[in-house]
């Protein structure tokens, strides 16, 4: 265990090491004292200073504006190379999946819906849901055009879901065709990419 001074050198160098000028003073201001950027910053330092080999980021960006949204992910990238580091990232934003992630496990409802490598998820999303979230893109859109909503909203987890999850949202594949009974299970379709089996949201 580290303690007193050489802890304290310790937090500073990390603190520089993500980019937060005069560490050595900013060290004991308070977090009011610092933008959203740098506080993100402070909490990967915080998250790495112990040289995890795996750092969950649970939505890293979030309330962010772009240009400091890239610097948060350009950093925990450069961590990521320096220290080993295997990262696991929790994002609504597609735009950081698509920029960051090697994999992508795409979940509704607590379940794994459909997994693959990014850039086959992207090009070849097989799920409802999935192809769903993409069409929300704005960037998917022609100017003036309305955007993709998902109608509904999640199902309340505290009570027992039989059948397809999904099934009451469908709208890109055939809810008539989704499951009732039974949870649909996750099968492969090629090597790395797996889709829950559910007729109605594999259907187009």
């Amino acid at each position: 265990n580290i303690y007193g001074k050489e802890a304290r050198h310790l937090a500073i160098e990390m603190l520089e090491k993500v980019g937060i000028r005069d560490a050595e003073k900013r060290i004991d201001s308070y977090p009011h004292e610092f933008s959203g950027g740098m506080r993100q910053r402070v909490m990967i330092a915080m998250a790495l200073i112990t040289k995890p080999d795996l750092l969950i980021a649970d939505e890293p960006t979030t309330a962010l504006d772009v240009t400091v949204q890239k610097q948060v992910l350009d950093l925990i990238n450069d961590m990521q190379k320096e220290l080993g580091t295997a990262v696991i990232f929790i994002t609504h934003d597609l735009g950081v999946v698509s920029e960051t992630c090697d994999t992508v496990n795409v979940m509704y409802a607590g379940q794994f819906v459909e997994s693959a490598p990014t850039g086959k998820l992207f090009t070849e999303p097989v799920h409802a849901y999935t192809r769903a979230l993409e069409a929300s893109i704005p960037a998917m859109h022609q100017k003036g055009e309305d955007l993709h909503t998902i109608p509904g909203l999640p199902p309340d987890l505290t009570k027992p879901i039989t059948g397809c999850a999904f099934q009451p949202r469908n709208l890109l594949g055939d809810a008539s065709k989704c499951l009732t009974s039974e949870r649909p299970q996750l099968i492969e379709l090629s090597p790395g990419h797996r889709v829950q089996d559910c007729p109605g949201c594999r259907a187009r």
